[in-house]
């Protein structure tokens, strides 16, 4: 079995575990011994999580001080911190911060042990009279539907791999992709409609080939959030989701690291303090699975599943100028490789594909505090180069898209009176493309081409080789107007879109080319409610228009449309968030998209030059999703989250409406964990319903190729079997004097669910049957913090 092979079936190594709490005590406190103890240890670790007296609200941005021995942490955004190799003893921790008095507790660490605490204290209320500072508010939710999960939680969701941005495909109007895609299809967008952005710059996917591993390393991240729709003013370029990651905040002394190792890769980081107001972080990974994996995965899986070589690298330098002023200078780059091929006794039904990308950020950011106002000034320069080469039998199909990228986000947001928040940016985008390309035109498929898996193209052969330029400059402000219990956020944001190319028509190589300019505008505005009807009731609501420019490769005069121009969706949204308990809340939203200026493939036979796609198409989805979910409470937490929806698209005016080929009707996801003193355990539930497919109701023998070609039905009109999994993962923890030592154990589909990922058919389509995915994978792991 070739190494191509054999990746594609270790796929999506999952780890479980468990997020954690432990019994609360009447201080409010809720100490759990866990982990291994080691007789004469120096030292021990303690952790633990601050929440608001009342609501269990996370507090974030609070200083914990072990006054004695002057070591200090800062509470995520999830509340949690953390102390490795804290002296044995007795200590005195004050907690600080902008919304609390200082409070005061002794807590007792134990040699070799790791003890967690969980402390609920009672918040200031605000008060005009004796107030004479005002605190700049904070950057807070893309969205009206948001749902964020913190960076030690993420990491134990079972499938992570102690990744913690594995846990986006786990959250509510997540589809579950193919298996091996590491595509993010978000209330039925189709994946490059979907936006990912780190610390609000955007990068091109949050996932490595075959999705097995994100492109970030988990150490850096501090948070993940996912807004399916209905985001404000300050994002756009986007029809579909937008997922956001916050990197960390880096300790303010001392070395700090990981090293872990596991069936898929390796990976390590370390963070030092230089003095008293820098620290450098350095992170990394690089994969083996493409080589350890050929000895376990065979059959289906072996020929399906990708089976790639990524790596990754980081670096971060972060100066504290003042007090709540910072810069921060980050490098993020990643690199992936996939080679793979079919054999075939006629070397004409042969097949052969790679993969290359390559992909760098530079991010400088800027960020100050003070005076009632807060500042976010991002610049940022990037390179994408991606290179896909397939060909079956005699004829290629090539696509290199090279990109040289140049952005800047600004922020101002500032308090103009008690109710009042305004805020204010400018989110610019310039990107240069080297679009070269050589193949049939219908090679690779668009969304909604009926097609066979394996099927080979036309010989339909042609050349481009093409030079663009994008220019967006969006301006974006919007306004909180809170009204006692209601808060109402008007926003909006204009996109002023240059577009230029080399060339409007097709032009022999010998001729001069004729380029193309002009100048587009879209203007979006939006506008969301929050009502806090009830303590523990808020309702939510929000509408608004979004635009998003025309991908590179299809402005091609050959292979594309010259005149393409953004894509534009209207969205709705409504819902509530109910808190039955403490640790317990149900969320439940609907959604409506519409969207209008689609590009398919034009529909005549022989489409006008420069017309090989045209921008007539439409569509629609619409559905609902819950969220039940358990904070820690007493080792146990969790969340079942269901979606229920419809994405439909008409090609052109004339055309029938058809199901989309990201529709899923159902999705299902219970993930639960449990920590029970020095183990973890965990599991995922998954079900979800197959994507559309298109029918072969018939083939013909082409005489002149020697090969049977398929007649199709109607276009997604039946679908790929109901995927449905189980998957287990245990975990121990070791404490040792400056160090934790964690191994983990996953097992994914326990009960060995030979789900169809594909439909595929004998050579004269006189059958048909289904590629089936990962077999059930052991995967051992193991990872060191110090």
């Amino acid at each position: 079995m070739s190494r191509e092979r054999a990746g594609r079936a270790i796929g999506l190594a999952l780890v479980l575990a468990a997020a954690i709490t432990h019994a609360q005590s009447a201080d409010g406190t809720t100490p759990t011994p866990n982990a291994i103890a080691t007789p004469g240890a120096a030292t021990g670790e303690l952790s633990g999580i601050v929440l608001e007296r009342g609501t269990a609200r996370p507090l974030g941005g609070v200083t914990v001080t072990m006054t004695d021995v002057a070591r200090v942490a800062r509470t995520d955004d999830d509340g949690r911190f953390r102390f490795i190799g804290a002296p044995v003893g007795r200590h005195t921790l004050t907690l600080a911060g902008p919304e609390l008095d200082d409070v005061a507790v002794d807590e007792e660490v134990a040699g070799g042990r790791h003890r967690e605490v969980r402390y609920l204290v009672t918040t200031r209320a605000p008060s005009d009279r004796y107030q004479s500072v005002v605190r700049a508010p904070r950057i807070e939710r893309a969205g009206v539907v948001e749902t964020g999960v913190g960076r030690e939680e993420a990491r134990h969701v079972a499938g992570a791999a102690d990744d913690p941005l594995k846990v986006v495909e786990d959250l509510p109007g997540v589809a579950r992709a193919t298996v091996g895609s590491g595509a993010l299809i978000i209330w039925g967008a189709a994946p490059a409609d979907s936006r990912v952005v780190v610390d609000g710059v955007e990068i091109p996917a949050l996932y490595h080939v075959g999705g097995w591993r994100s492109t970030i390393h988990g150490d850096l991240v501090s948070r993940v959030s996912l807004s399916p729709g209905g985001f404000g003013a300050e994002w756009g370029r986007a029809l579909g989701g937008l997922v956001r990651v916050e990197t960390t905040a880096e300790p303010e002394r001392g070395v700090h690291g990981s090293v872990a190792l596991d069936l898929l890769d390796a990976s390590a980081l370390l963070s030092a303090t230089l003095g008293a107001r820098v620290t450098l972080t350095v992170a990394g990974r690089y994969s083996w699975l493409d080589r350890l994996a050929t000895a376990v995965v065979h059959g289906d899986a072996a020929a399906f599943v990708p089976l790639p070589r990524w790596d990754d690298y980081q670096l971060r330098a972060t100066v504290r100028l003042r007090a709540r002023e910072q810069l921060t200078l980050t490098l993020l780059a990643a690199d992936d490789s996939l080679r793979r091929a079919t054999a075939a006794a006629d070397p004409a039904q042969a097949h052969r594909e790679s993969f290359d990308r390559s992909t760098w950020r530079a991010i400088v950011r800027y960020s100050a505090d003070r005076d009632g106002s807060a500042v976010e000034l991002t610049p940022w320069f990037g390179y994408d180069d991606t290179r896909t080469d397939q060909r079956f039998g005699p004829t290629p199909a090539r696509l290199a898209v090279t990109s040289v990228l140049a952005g800047l986000r600004a922020t101002y947001r500032r308090r103009l009176a008690r109710a009042l928040i305004l805020s204010v940016g400018l989110d610019l985008l310039d990107t240069h493309a080297h679009i070269s390309r050589l193949g049939s035109l219908t090679i690779p498929a668009r969304e909604g081409d009926p097609f066979v898996f394996g099927q080979p193209p036309g010989d339909d052969v042609a050349a481009a080789d093409d030079r663009l330029h994008l220019l967006d400059a969006a301006p974006f402000a919007s306004l909180d107007v809170r009204l006692g219990p209601v808060t109402i956020t008007p926003g909006l944001r204009v996109d002023a879109l240059l577009v230029e190319g080399d060339h409007r028509l097709p032009a022999p190589a010998s001729a001069p080319a004729t380029g193309f300019s002009r100048l587009g505008w879209s203007i979006d505005p939006r506008l969301a409610i929050r009502a806090q009807a009830h303590r523990r009731l808020l309702l939510t609501a929000a509408a608004g228009l979004y635009h998003q420019p025309p991908d590179p490769a299809d402005l091609g005069a050959r292979f594309g449309n010259p005149t393409l121009g953004p894509a534009r969706a209207l969205v709705v949204t409504a819902g509530g968030e109910v808190r039955l308990t403490a640790p317990l809340t149900a969320e439940a939203n609907v959604y409506y998209r519409q969207l209008d200026d689609l590009v398919a493939r034009n529909a005549l036979p022989s489409p006008p030059v420069a017309a090989a796609l045209v921008q007539d198409g439409s569509g629609r989805s619409y559905g609902a999703q819950l969220l039940v979910r358990l904070q820690a409470w007493h080792g146990l937490s969790g969340w079942l989250s269901y979606t229920t929806g419809r994405s439909e698209r008409q090609d052109h005016p004339t055309s029938a409406t058809r199901l989309s080929d990201y529709d899923q009707t159902h999705i299902l996801t219970v993930v639960a964990g449990y920590e029970l003193r020095r183990w973890q355990f965990g599991l995922r539930l998954r079900y979800a319903t197959g994507f559309p497919r298109t029918p072969v109701t018939g083939a013909y023998f082409d005489a002149r190729d020697n090969r049977f070609d398929p007649l199709f039905g109607d276009v997604g009109s039946i679908r790929i079997p109901d995927f449905v999994q189980l998957d287990l993962h245990l975990e121990r923890a070791f404490v040792w004097t400056r160090a934790t030592l964690r191994i983990y154990l996953d097992l994914q589909n326990v009960t060995y669910q030979q789900n169809p990922e594909e439909i595929v058919y004998r050579a004269d389509y006189s059958q048909r049957g289904y590629l089936t995915g990962l077999p059930t994978l052991a995967v051992l792991g193991a990872k060191v913090q110090f």
